[in-house]
Formats: C-alpha cells, structure tokens, sequence
C-alpha cells in the first residue's frame, strides 16, 4: 500500500528562489473509524466484531483515563501517548502554581521501528477525477 499525495502550487516566500513553486502534499483520504479497525481485525482473527470493538472502545477510554493522569501510555511497535504542559516561567519556586500551568497536551511519539517502516513507504499520485463528471 502506498501513501497517496497531490501536486499544490504555493507561494514560498522565503530562501533563495522565492516565488510561486510546486511541491508534494499528502492525501489522506477518507479517515478510518474505530468500527473499520474493528472490522479488519475481526476479519483478520477469531475475534468477532463486537468483542473487537468492546475492546477498542474500552481501550480508548484507558488511553484517555491514563494520560489525563500524566501517565505516558505505551504501544510497542505503534509508540507512545505522552501527556505534556506548557507553563509560564516566574521568578521563584514559591509562585509556581496550578494556575502557571498554561495548558496541557497530549503527543503522539511513534516507535523507533514504525518510524523505520514509515520511512520505506511508497508514494504514489493520487487520482481525483471525478468519475461521474469525467467525460469519454
């Protein structure tokens, strides 16, 4: 399976030859639910489509559960859920409260090896004509 992209005109206006440029850009496409993982993973073992998605479900509310916590939350070869805060720096120890914690966030940090993987993608043009509107 190849990762699909599109041609976009830009304005670069910075670097040596700025002006109006080509470059690469992912398609993603259509996003895919937590009830097509469900799906392919049932069709892929002996696990029936609903004890896939009570899984996956309950997994996410785990996921959610521990990082809210400040629990980083770590998937082997997928990578790791770990939470984060932005804070505001003040003058001494005493003031660092609760209310300097700006804001807190969760990233997604991929494992070393699916990095790796990710690297070997294939890339392909992504077709987007329109089949109806496509005339013979």
């Amino acid at each position: 399976m190849a990762i699909k992209y599109v041609k976009v005109k830009r304005m670069i206006s910075t670097g040596q030859n700025p002006g109006e440029k080509y470059l690469a850009r992912i398609f993603r496409g259509q996003d895919v639910m937590i009830e097509q993982i469900a799906n392919d993973i049932s069709g892929s073992t002996t696990v029936s489509y609903p004890d896939v998605l009570a899984c996956l479900k309950a997994m996410e509310i785990h996921v959610a559960k521990y990082v809210t916590a400040g629990q980083a939350v770590k998937f082997g070869l997928l990578g790791a859920f770990i939470p984060s805060i932005s804070a505001k720096a003040v003058a001494s120890a005493e003031e660092v409260t609760a209310e300097s914690i700006r804001r807190a966030r969760c990233r997604f940090y991929p494992s070393a090896e699916f990095m790796r993987s990710l690297a070997k993608s294939k890339f392909e043009l992504a077709d987007l004509a329109v089949k109806s509107l496509v005339t013979e």
